[in-house]
């Protein structure tokens, strides 16, 4: 006996020893299920997969859609001509663009938990300071110009304009390179400047000088009759200095050599 427990079951024997097994519980908790009964619960759970191969190809296709709306808009973000920040109430960045981590000069991942504040030339922090404080106040656009401060090129001044988040913890803040605009600006008001100065310093004659066809006096807008050189001294920049023409020494000096023509500076 000991020797046939020892003795492999068949899978024909197995088959017909659970099979029995299985009539026994069904006798024992009063239910027998019929042919039809089993055929109706295989046509439930075909139903049932085909559902979720269907709900797997929806999930599948939402996915797709989802990472391809994430990757168009990741590059909307990055790629954008305008830098994007996400400031802290004490201006701690918490997410920048790759645009606006080119402008400042600085990797993202470095920029991340840094203060923009101190990215700032030390004269506009109390500017940016003001401003950061007056964004998270109200809820209008506000905007400032600044200067940051680049270590192997040329400063540059960017315009920012921020506004706050609904939660108010943060604000939204762009970031654009305004420093072509401030050099020509820079420029223009030297140009006027110098406008200015050279108009200052240069009196001009204009109109018509009544002039007597004698004596060559001029008479000026009081009715006074002025020597030509004084009338001329007193409206300009030029002065005179005195001499005689030949013709004049000739006549006046016949006795005198004539001078020699002046040479050319």
């Amino acid at each position: 006996m000991k020797g046939n427990r020892d003795k492999p079951v068949d899978a024909d024997e197995l088959r017909r020893r659970a099979e029995e097994q299985l009539t026994r519980r069904q006798a024992a908790s009063g239910e027998r299920r019929t042919e039809r009964d089993a055929a109706r619960l295989v046509h439930e759970l075909e139903v049932h997969q085909i559902e979720l191969e269907m709900q797997n190809e929806e999930l599948q296709r939402t996915r797709a859609q989802a990472e391809a709306l994430l990757a168009q808009y990741t590059d909307l973000y990055d790629f954008a001509p305008t830098g994007y920040l996400t400031l802290a109430r004490d201006g701690t960045i918490l997410a920048v663009n790759l645009t606006g981590a080119t402008l400042v000069g600085i990797e993202r991942s470095n920029l991340l938990k840094r203060r923009f504040g101190l990215l700032v030339s030390e004269a506009d922090q109390p500017t940016f300071s003001a401003f950061l404080d007056k964004t998270f106040a109200g809820t209008d656009r506000e905007f400032c110009e600044l200067t940051l401060p680049k270590a192997e090129t040329t400063p540059l001044v960017v315009r920012i304009e921020a506004v706050v988040s609904k939660s108010g913890h943060e604000c939204r803040a762009a970031v654009l390179d305004v420093t072509d605009r401030h050099r020509a600006v820079a420029e223009r008001e030297r140009l006027v400047q110098e406008l200015q100065t050279a108009l200052a310093e240069v009196k001009l004659l204009s109109g018509l000088l009544p002039i007597c066809a004698y004596c060559k006096k001029i008479r000026n807008d009081q009715g006074q009759w002025k020597q030509l050189e004084r009338y001329v001294q007193s409206h300009s920049e030029a002065t005179f200095s005195h001499g005689i023409c030949p013709e004049c020494a000739a006549k006046h000096f016949p006795d005198e050599p004539a001078p020699e023509p002046s040479q050319p500076a």
